[in-house]
């Protein structure tokens, strides 16, 4: 079975909202931590060209420990985020190919 990927792509108004918004993000990850164990993981990067804009990676094992997660971010982290306001794409794909390149 893929792996399940969600990519949200946030454009805040100043780069100072954009921190505090990965700070909150730190916070509340750290506090999620239902059935997920090495099943889950989240990335998040700053735009090094615009520190406005951050994206956040979020991959699954399963659907269901997508739902799980999703579920909850939208009770806890969605409506924090909403609160700045920025502007959001988000896309959730199956991983279809993974190329590792290198090592020995």
């Amino acid at each position: 079975m893929p792996e399940i990927r969600r990519t949200i792509m946030n454009t805040f108004k100043d780069a100072q909202e954009c921190q505090m918004f990965v700070m909150i993000l730190k916070q509340k990850w750290s506090e999620f931590d239902i059935k997920l164990k090495d099943k889950l993981t989240v990335e998040i990067a700053t735009d090094v060209a615009d520190p406005c804009k951050h994206t956040a990676y979020v991959t699954a094992k399963s659907v269901e420990d997508f739902k799980l997660v999703e579920e909850w971010a939208r009770k806890e982290v969605l409506p924090l985020r909403n609160k700045f306001a920025p502007k959001n794409n988000t896309f959730t794909c199956e991983l279809d190919a993974r190329f590792e390149f290198g090592g020995g």
